[in-house]
């Protein structure tokens, strides 16, 4: 007999540790995303905007709070980042002048590891049977990016007092969601969430100065320290059961507002979260299997250092389109459930911004996940996802006056992640 006051204890304390080393995670496969938010949704490459098991869809879709009972869900990632490689090409200052970049130049990032993590727990409002509402909280990884090059992309020469800066970005992005969802009836439910972002960046990024002799570039006046900002927006879901094998969902993320880094004023004072779309469809062939569908559009276009071009002071990305599609096959007398899933999301990097990205390679595009739960009792599950991230390479064709410095500088990036959970409906 599992004691259920244990089993509580040691969920709030995975909670706990899961929401410190959450706000820690750097790593994202859309772009600056993260694919899931639980170890199913992981597991199931996302796919979950029709099908809410956990308090995942606090963020995918939060209308599927009704759906889901009363429980509390902590995970835990290990991010194994790998062949994350800058070859440095560039172009001259002028005629018997040096290169802008360190030309020839080929470093791997020394950021190889990185923990996070996502918590959330629902609560249905007793003596809401007939029109059931839920409520729910959560404290969730959303994204980031981070890698350290041991060298400057740039020319040293070029630099400042001879520094080695300009080789390193470190940005995560942790939110805490409240959410609230009715259903209408037994088909129709609809949910929101209030979202509040806290944004941590540190980068030692160059900014160009008016040139004495040689230099031309100086270092952000953060100079590697944290600067911490908090933003918010908010998120609107629909789920609609048609029948017993079919369920839609429609989620609107909107655009998160991020605060003020004023200690990186000088390369990014701000970086938003962008306005998401999340269409999904989950359709119940056979008793025991489910198989989920997701589009997913990501408007990078509306933030503005995203859309802005390099010699505006922005990264040049475009929006994009993400496609994802899960399974989930319950079996061993429903004890386990094992899922397969598969994303691919076109990088919002285009190669003639490769160089200005170079720092935030966030370049991979095709994603296989799988995983599984374990129901160690009928309210106790432990539950595992494992997420590759294939590599994926991009080389700079020249851009403006600003990347065109690194025209034929390639970047590569790899990665693979492993998460652990538990699950407890009470």
């Amino acid at each position: 007999m599992i004691n259920k006051r244990a089993v509580i204890g040691l969920i709030i304390f995975m909670m706990i540790m899961a929401s410190l080393f959450s706000a820690q995670s750097a790593f994202a496969a859309n772009a600056s995303r993260m694919i899931g938010f639980s170890a199913r949704d992981e597991g199931m490459a996302g796919a979950t905007t029709a099908s809410a098991e956990d308090t995942s869809c606090l963020v995918k879709n939060p209308a599927g709070l009704v759906r889901i009972g009363n429980r509390i869900d902590a995970s835990y990632e290990n991010i194994l980042l790998h062949d994350v490689t800058i070859h440095t090409e560039g172009r001259l200052v002028g005629a018997g002048l040096p290169n802008y970049t360190n030309a020839g130049m080929h470093q791997t990032s020394n950021i190889n590891y990185i923990p996070g993590g996502n918590v959330g727990v629902s609560y249905r409002i007793p003596g809401t049977d007939e029109y059931p509402i839920s409520v729910g909280i959560g404290g969730f990884t959303i994204g980031g990016m981070a890698d350290n090059y041991p060298g400057s992309r740039l020319n040293t020469a070029l630099l400042a007092n001879g520094g080695n800066y300009d080789k390193m970005v470190d940005m995560r992005t942790m939110r805490i969601a409240p959410g609230i969802a009715a259903a209408f009836n037994d088909k129709l439910s609809f949910g929101m969430t209030a979202n509040i972002d806290i944004q941590a960046l540190r980068c030692n990024l160059a900014h160009t100065i008016t040139p004495v002799g040689l230099t031309l570039f100086d270092e952000t006046a953060g100079k590697g320290n944290w600067d911490f900002t908090v933003g918010g927006g908010f998120t609107l879901g629909i789920l609609y059961k048609m029948f017993d094998m079919l369920s839609l969902g429609v989620s609107y993320e909107s655009h998160n507002w991020q605060g003020h880094h004023y200690q990186y004023k000088d390369c990014l004072p701000y970086i938003d979260e962008p306005p998401i779309i999340n269409m999904g469809v989950s359709i119940k062939p056979i008793k025991n299997l489910e198989i989920t569908y997701d589009t997913r559009y990501i408007n990078w276009t509306d933030v503005k250092i995203a859309r802005n071009s390099p010699d505006s002071g922005g990264f040049g990305w475009r929006d994009q389109w993400v496609f994802a599609v899960g399974s989930e096959y319950t079996t061993f007398k429903d004890k386990l459930k094992l899922r397969l899933g598969y994303m691919y999301g076109k990088s919002p990097i285009q190669p003639n911004v490769a160089f200005t990205n170079s720092l935030l390679p966030v370049i991979l595009e095709h994603h296989l996940t799988t995983g599984f739960s374990y129901f160690i009792t009928k309210a106790l599950s432990l539950d595992f996802a494992w997420e590759h991230h294939f590599k994926n390479s991009m080389v700079d064709s020249g851009g403006d006056s600003i990347d065109s410095v690194g025209n034929g500088t390639k970047i590569t990036s790899a990665a693979d992640v492993i998460s652990a959970g538990l699950s407890y409906r009470f």
